[in-house]
């Protein structure tokens, strides 16, 4: 289905309708799956029927299915029943840790030649079967491909047990023809894949040609085309699409009805499934693919509430009194609706006057506001009200209890520590100190504690609660970390994704969470575990931070730096829409502030600098966007932002 069309169908349901509704497809894990009666009718795509979930014919009769609930099924019989295939492959602990969920499956390939050998990509791995998936064997993913590669597809060469490519999701893609004991970059030499930095465009879905193996067919993300690579060459030719059709293409296959008859390539994207004859040149839509509004009428009314939020971030040093004042005046002056305030600060100090036992019991209250005049304050000004928690960087939950819930150091037995030195300018002295404090993302305590500030938030009519720091650290010594609180099949990811589980359960009011701008831009999962196509399950707006100065100097280098902020703004806030499929609005922070050669800007110039990276997270896909400057000065803003929010909105209205 159309992630495009997904995103105006939900902003429809969000802003005229909160009613009607049309929810997924689940069903029990067991051996053999049957669809329900009501949506058997032939008539009805089986895409469709089975949608979200993903479809791949074969050459034979099986037909196979990945589905994020139910892991790999196989049918024989058109898709009425579904056997289970998952014996082997790992599972997922994920709260309220009642079942075992499957592994996130991001792709699957049946070799043309040889209908029993399978092969399945998750976000870091890749398996194979030789007899249709009743067993599994894991295959080693070495260098080039790197640790961080979140893997999108997989492609088996065509009657050869040990070759295969995959693809990633922001490093382009890589073949083995030893199974997996050594792998090349085969898109290296594709400078129109490169965005610089060393970074690439998403490889969606990939295959080989069967008749001709050193030829691949492949398509890139976000709507970007399909292309065809000779091995060894330095160029990948555009195969033309019909006019006027979805170009984002999900999968590729090549099938044929039988051994006597041609090959043609099954193409699928998100609004119907394509099939193509190589060498004609001719195409033939087999299924449209209706879509489906998967959101639930409390989901929907969340959505509404946070959607079209413009606004600053208030530290919760100006909170109060005059200072808070200066920044209501500059709200209304600038046309804007929001206000982000520290509620739990970047040293883990609760900055208002609470009630809740925990934090009091190991000093983590610095009071700079009262949270209902604040809340009636804001409220009279007509604003929406964002209360931010810094949540596992933690000075203070980390020094609680002898370090029990701190992030821990198996080298050295003890908390783990990120040390930073400084150097004084004028007598050179050197000082060591702690830069940064991290809990243990696994510990339940860690969730809770969060999630009970984020509820009293909510009963003094906190409007939303955004979750920053939901993420692992990133710099420092991190693989001398252990994680203590640790289960069984739980990574990073499930880590992340149990606690935003545990705060949806418990909160009714929007969620929203920042990420890393690159996290915004491509599905990335491997590194900090920021994967927002998960985060979308349970949060309400995502807030990528794609500050154009934190990308590489290197990433989109062919471009002037003012016209690349915009487009690294549009182009992201697409990109994000498009991965979290109209679960989440996008609502982008917007960077207020300069660093590096920024500073030597010209007021006229940094001012530019500002509204590029406003019209173009509007002219994107985003619904809002926040400032940010951690100095709360605003400097930047030299020209009322009221009127461009205006003609930026009813400008991409129209197109």
């Amino acid at each position: 289905m159309s992630k495009r069309l997904i995103l105006t169908i939900a902003v429809t349901v969000i802003f005229l309708s909160s009613a009607g509704i049309v929810t997924f497809l689940s069903a029990q894990e067991g051996a053999t799956v049957a669809q329900p009666a009501a949506r058997q009718d032939a008539a009805v795509a089986l895409e469709t029927r089975y949608s979200p979930d993903r479809i791949y014919r074969t050459s034979g009769s099986a037909i196979w299915r990945i589905s994020r609930d139910l892991g790999v099924l196989v049918s024989t019989d058109g898709g009425a029943t579904w056997d289970s295939r998952n014996a082997g492959l790992p599972t997922r602990a994920v709260y309220p840790f009642t079942t075992e969920r499957p592994a996130i499956l991001t792709g699957l390939s049946v070799d043309p030649y040889d209908a029993n050998r399978v092969g399945i990509s998750t976000l870091d791995t890749v398996f194979l079967s030789a007899d249709s998936g009743l067993t599994w064997q894991k295959v080693d993913m070495k260098d080039p491909i790197r640790a961080n590669d979140q893997l999108t597809c997989i492609a088996l060469a065509p009657g050869n047990d040990n070759g295969m490519i995959v693809g990633t999701s922001f490093h382009g893609f890589f073949e083995t023809k030893d199974r997996g004991k050594t792998w090349v970059s085969l898109s290296d030499p594709l400078v129109p894949l490169k965005l610089g930095g060393g970074n690439y465009e998403e490889i969606a879905a990939i295959a080989y040609d069967p008749i001709a193996p050193d030829l691949v067919w492949f398509s890139l993300g976000f709507g970007k085309g399909i292309y065809t690579y000779r091995k060894g060459g330095k160029t990948a030719d555009a195969v033309p699409f019909p006019v006027g059709s979805d170009t984002d293409v999900r999968d590729i296959m090549f099938n044929r009805h039988s051994a006597q008859e041609g090959w043609y390539l099954e193409i699928r994207t998100d609004t119907a499934r394509w099939l193509y004859t190589p060498g004609l040149g001719s195409w033939r839509m087999a299924e449209k693919i209706q879509p489906e509004v998967a959101v639930t009428p409390e989901k929907a009314a969340r959505l509404a509430a946070a959607a079209g939020r413009y606004g600053i971030y208030v530290s919760s040093r100006w909170a109060s009194g005059a200072r808070f004042q200066s920044h209501l005046d500059f709200l209304k002056a600038q046309g804007l609706n929001s206000i982000v305030v520290d509620f739990k600060d970047d040293d883990g100090y609760l900055t208002y006057d609470t009630a809740l036992p925990e934090p009091k019991r190991i000093g983590a209250i610095r009071q700079r506001f009262k949270i209902d005049e604040l809340v009636k304050t804001a409220h009279a000004a007509n604003l929406y009200v964002i209360g931010r928690i810094v949540t596992f960087r933690d000075k203070q939950l980390y020094n609680s209890d002898s370090y029990q819930y701190a992030a821990w150091d198996a080298t050295i037995k003890g908390p783990w520590r990120y040390l930073k030195t400084t150097t004084d300018d004028t007598t050179g002295e050197e000082t060591t100190y702690q830069g940064e404090y991290w809990v243990d993302p696994y510990s339940e305590h860690v969730w809770d504690y969060n999630i009970a500030i984020a509820k009293e938030m909510q009963d003094h009519g906190v409007d939303e609660v955004q979750f920053d720091y939901i993420r692992f650290p990133s710099d420092g010594p991190i693989g001398n970390i252990t994680w203590r609180f640790r289960r069984p099949n739980m990574g990073k990811l499930e880590a992340l994704e149990s606690f935003l589980a545990k705060a949806r359960e418990n909160l009714t009011f929007p969620i929203s969470t920042d990420v890393y701008g690159y996290a915004g831009w491509a599905r990335i999962s491997n590194w900090v575990a920021q994967n927002i196509e998960t985060y979308s399950r349970y949060v309400d707006v995502i807030q990528p931070m794609f500050y154009p100065s934190h990308f590489p100097q290197d990433f989109l280098a062919n471009m002037q730096y003012l016209p690349r902020a915009q487009y690294i703004y549009q182009e992201g806030t697409r990109r994000s829409a498009y991965i979290v499929e109209g679960r989440s609005v996008i609502r982008p922070y917007v960077q207020s502030f300069r660093i590096g050669g920024e500073l030597k800007f010209p007021p006229d110039v940094y001012s530019a600098y500002l509204l590029d990276q406003v019209e173009g997270s509007i002219a994107g896909a985003g619904s809002g966007f926040t400032l940010w400057n951690a100095s709360n000065d605003y400097y930047m803003v030299r020209v009322p932002l009221g009127p461009i929010i205006e003609k930026s909105v009813a400008m991409r209205s129209q197109n």
